[in-house]
C-alpha cells in the first residue's frame, strides 16, 4: 500500500545539503529495501521518517540538534551553511483522485508534498512546517482554479484555505508510522505492547474496557474495608479525602505485561521466535484499526488509514530458511496493506523481485562526506546497474547482488526440496495406514509399476484375490523403511509381498534377514539381453520393444547460452504401448516366475 511517493532529506545525520544536489529516494514502490556497507546511512532513512511522523528520532529519543544536525569536517563552496534540518515528503493519496475534477469540490489532491524543517533553536523537536497543496490543488482544478484563488493566483480564497488545512491535517494524523529498531530488545517489546493496547482501548464497548471496569470494581470491593479504616486515620487527621484504589493507565500496565509461549516466557525464548512475533502484532494493528468503525469509537479517539513501518534489519534472528518465507510475507502479504521500508544485508530480501518491490543502495560518497542513495535497476541480461550518474561501482553491486541471485535460486530450490519432504511424509502416512487396515494380501511395489503387475497379473494369475500397491515416490530405501515399520507393528494377517526392481540387491537382502511369514521380499532377476534399460521394472520387456518413437521423448534444456537436446524414456508411452495396444502374454514371460512364487505364499494358510 504506497501512501509516500518521494522523499527528500537535508542535513539530517549522514546526509548533507548541498546546491544543485538532492538527496531524494524516487520511484518508491509498497516494499522498499535499502542496501549497503555499515555506516553508509541506510537506518538514518527509517529515523528521517519517525523524526517527521513522530517527532523522534529513534523509539523514544528528541531530537538532539547538535548531534542530528549534518557534521563535516572541511565545508566547501558548495556546501548550504544554513543549520536547518528538512524532511520533505510527497504523498499519495489515491482516495481522492479525480475528486477534484468536479467544479465544486474542494478535496485535498491525490498527490502534494509536506516538509518539516527544525531550526538550531527547536525544543522538543518542535518544527516548522510548509506543503504543497495550494500548488497541487490549483493543478488539479484546471481551467476552473480561479474561483478558488485570490486575485493574485497563488493565494487560496480564506474560505478555502481553512477547509484544504484541516484536511491536510487529518491525512497526516491518519498516517500511524512504526520504527523498529535492529535491536529488538525488552524495552522494544514493551513500546510494542503498548502500541497495540492503544488499539484495543479505542473502542468504546471493547472486551478491555470492559473487564477493565470489572477489575477496578472487584479491587475497590474487596478493599472497602482498608478504605474506611484509611479514611478515619486521614480524618484525624482533619483532611477531606476520599481514599480508592484505581488501576493507571492501562496502555502503561500492557507495557509490563509478560507474554507466555507455551511454558516459557516470550523473552526467554530464541531470538528467532521473538523476532517472528513483531512483524505479526504490527499487521494485527493495521488490520484491526482499517476494521474498526467510527460510530464505535470513544469519544476522542481516531482510527489510522495507512500505515508505514520503518523496519531495520528484519532478518536478524532468522535461520536460513525463515529469512526467504519472511520476506516473501513482506511483499506478498504485509505489504498489501502496509508501505515498508527496511534496511537489510540479507540476499533474501535483497534478491526479491516484484513489481511492488523497489531496491535502493545507500553509499557515502567520500568526496562530499555524505551518504547518497541510488535506484538499482535489474537489467533484461541479468545484471544490475543504478539509476542515475552518481555511482558507479557496478562491478562491486554485481558482485555482491549476483551472489545473492545465485543463493536465492539454492533457497528455492532447498525449499521445493523441503516442501517434497513433507509431501512424502504425508504419502508415507497414508500408504502406511492403508496397508495396516487391508484385509487382503498385498503385493507392494517399488516405484510406479502397478499397471505392468496388474496386467501380468491378468496373464499369470487372474483368480487370484490380492491387491496391488505404489507410491510414484517409493523407491528401494523408503520400500526398506516401510518394511521396518511394519515390523514394528507386529502386523500379521493378511501376508505383504514387498517387490523390488533387479537393480535394488542391497536393499533386498537387507529385507530377505527380517523376513517374516507375513513379510516376504521379492526381487526380480535381471534380463541380461536388454541393454538398452539395464534396471527397473522395464528391464523384464525384450530390448525389441524399445524402438526409438515409442519410448522417447525430446526435451530441450536451456543452458549456457545454448539449447542442448536431450532424449529420455517416456514410461507413460510405453505402459501404453506394453499394455494397452500390443497386449500380449509373452511380452510379460519374465513376470511369471513371480506369480508362481505368489500362488505358493497364498497356498499357505496363513
Amino acid at each position: 500500500m504506497k501512501v509516500i511517493e518521494k522523499i527528500e532529506i537535508k542535513s539530517f545525520r549522514s546526509f548533507g545539503n548541498r546546491k544543485k544536489s538532492k538527496t531524494q529516494i524516487i520511484k518508491i514502490e509498497d516494499l522498499n529495501i535499502f542496501s549497503g556497507a555499515n555506516d553508509s546511512g541506510k537506518s538514518n532513512i527509517l529515523r528521517a521518517l519517525n523524526l517527521f511522523f513522530n517527532q523522534r528520532t529513534n523509539l523514544d529519543s528528541f531530537l538532539d540538534f547538535n548531534n542530528d544536525f549534518f557534521q563535516k569536517e572541511k565545508i566547501d563552496k558548495d556546501d548550504i551553511k544554513q543549520e536547518l534540518i528538512t524532511i520533505k515528503i510527497t504523498f499519495w493519496n489515491e482516495r481522492n483522485k479525480g475528486k477534484n475534477q468536479k467544479s465544486e469540490n474542494i478535496r485535498l489532491p491525490e498527490k502534494f508534498w509536506v516538509s518539516r524543517k527544525w531550526l538550531k533553536n527547536s525544543k522538543f523537536s518542535s518544527f516548522q512546517e510548509d506543503d504543497g497543496v495550494a500548488i497541487a490543488f490549483k493543478k488539479e482544478k484546471g481551467e476552473n482554479f480561479e474561483k478558488f484563488f485570490q486575485d493574485d493566483q497563488k493565494t487560496l480564497l480564506l474560505n478555502v484555505k481553512p477547509n484544504l488545512s484541516r484536511q491536510l491535517t487529518e491525512f497526516l494524523d491518519s498516517i500511524q508510522y512504526h520504527y523498529v529498531p535492529a535491536i529488538k530488545d525488552k524495552s522494544y517489546f514493551s513500546h510494542l505492547y503498548g502500541e497495540l493496547q492503544k488499539t484495543l482501548l479505542k473502542e468504546e464497548n471493547s472486551n478491555v474496557n470492559k473487564h477493565k471496569d470489572a477489575f477496578q470494581n472487584a479491587i475497590q470491593s474487596s478493599t472497602l474495608k482498608l478504605m474506611e479504616e484509611f479514611k478515619k486515620v486521614i480524618n484525624n487527621e482533619n483532611l477531606n479525602i476520599s481514599a480508592a484504589f484505581e488501576l493507571p493507565n492501562l496502555i502503561n500496565l500492557f507495557r509490563t505485561l509478560n507474554v507466555q509461549t507455551g511454558q516459557v516466557n516470550l523473552l526467554y525464548r530464541g531470538d528467532g521466535v521473538q523476532a517472528k512475533l513483531i512483524p505479526e502484532i504490527l499487521y494485527f494493528i493495521a488490520l484491526t484499526e482499517l476494521e474498526m468503525k467510527p460510530s464505535k469509537l470513544k469519544k476522542g479517539e481516531k482510527t489510522k488509514k495507512y500505515f508505514i513501518w520503518g523496519f531495520e534489519e528484519p532478518e536478524n534472528s532468522y535461520e536460513y530458511k525463515n529469512a526467504q518465507l519472511l520476506a516473501n510475507r513482506f511483499r506478498d502479504v504485509f505489504a498489501n496493506n502496509v508501505q515498508i521500508f527496511l534496511t537489510t544485508h540479507s540476499f533474501n530480501f535483497l534478491s526479491i523481485d516484484g513489481k511492488n518491490v523497489a531496491t535502493y543502495r545507500v553509499w557515502k560518497d567520500e568526496d562530499i562526506q555524505s551518504s547518497r542513495i541510488s535506484k538499482i535497476r535489474k537489467e533484461s541480461s541479468g545484471t544490475f546497474d543504478f539509476e542515475g550518474n552518481d555511482f558507479h561501482d557496478t562491478d562491486r553491486l554485481n558482485e555482491e547482488l549476483g551472489v545473492f541471485q545465485l543463493n536465492q535460486k539454492l533457497e528455492k530450490l532447498y525449499l521445493e526440496i523441503e516442501e517434497r519432504k513433507i509431501k512424502l511424509i504425508e504419502e508415507d502416512k497414508k500408504l502406511q495406514k492403508r496397508i495396516l487396515e487391508t484385509e487382503k494380501p498385498l503385493l507392494i511395489s517399488e516405484g510406479n509399476n502397478k499397471l505392468f503387475l496388474d496386467k501380468a497379473k491378468e496373464f499369470y494369475f487372474p483368480e487370484s484375490d490380492f491387491e496391488i500397491l505404489n507410491q510414484k515416490e517409493l523407491g528401494d530405501k523408503e520400500m526398506l523403511k516401510l518394511f521396518n515399520f511394519l515390523l514394528k507393528t507386529q502386523n500379521r494377517e493378511p501376508k505383504k509381498i514387498f517387490i523390488l526392481d533387479c537393480d535394488a540387491k542391497e536393499v533386498y537382502n537387507k529385507m530377505e534377514n527380517l523376513k517374516t511369514e507375513y513379510l516376504i521380499p521379492y526381487i526380480f532377476d535381471t534380463n541380461e539381453e536388454n541393454t538398452k534399460i539395464p534396471k527397473g521394472i522395464e528391464n523384464l520387456f525384450d530390448e525389441y520393444l524399445f524402438s526409438e518413437d515409442v519410448y522417447t521423448e525430446t526435451v530441450k534444456k536451456e543452458e549456457y547460452g545454448g539449447t542442448t537436446i536431450l532424449n529420455r524414456f517416456d514410461k507413460n508411452k510405453f505402459e501404453k504401448f506394453i499394455c494397452q495396444e500390443r497386449n500380449k502374454r509373452e511380452d510379460f514371460i519374465r513376470f511369471e516366475p513371480l506369480f508362481i512364487r505368489l500362488k505358493q505364499y497364498f497356498d499357505k494358510k496363513n
